[in-house]
């Protein structure tokens, strides 16, 4: 895995594409409203291994760290079908000395809208679940990737 560089040069803002599967619908094919929370927090996983450059995984597991998100807001805008795309891109609305306010905004690609949300994790030490300052490499690459996507 290629470390992620303290200025940001991916496309911005960083995106996922998913696709609705039937089996994330109800019987009428409208899209489960927890599928739309799922979307927003596998692009948050997506952006921290892609844009911080550590996994979940290596973050709890090798640097005794945690970032949970502490808060979810979510406006639903429009119902996705079965085999629509819909593109998630995160932004970073504001970052704290222990915090992080993402927003993730669904579409199709075309201009129509799906959800809003704004998720809020806190950077925490493992196991003591105690809040704790973004590191400092996180930080410069947050603030390049504010910047990028000209929200800094």
């Amino acid at each position: 895995m290629a470390e992620a560089k303290d200025e940001y040069a991916g496309a911005c803002p960083f995106a996922v594409t998913h696709r609705v599967a039937w089996g994330d619908c109800d019987p009428a094919g409208i899209i489960y409203t927890p599928r739309i929370l799922d979307y927003a927090m596998e692009t948050l996983e997506a952006w921290f291994r892609d844009v911080l450059g550590v996994p979940w995984l290596k973050l709890n597991r090798e640097m005794s760290m945690g970032a949970p998100t502490v808060r979810v807001e979510i406006d639903f805008l429009g119902a996705p079908e079965p085999d629509q795309l819909i593109v998630t891109e995160l932004r970073v609305e504001t970052l704290g000395n222990s915090s992080v306010t993402y927003r993730a905004t669904g579409h199709d690609g075309n201009g129509r809208e799906f959800y809003r949300a704004r998720l809020v994790s806190c950077f925490v030490t493992r196991p003591a679940f105690e809040a704790t300052p973004v590191p400092d490499d996180f930080r410069r690459r947050i603030l390049a990737y504010q910047k990028a996507c000209g929200d800094a």
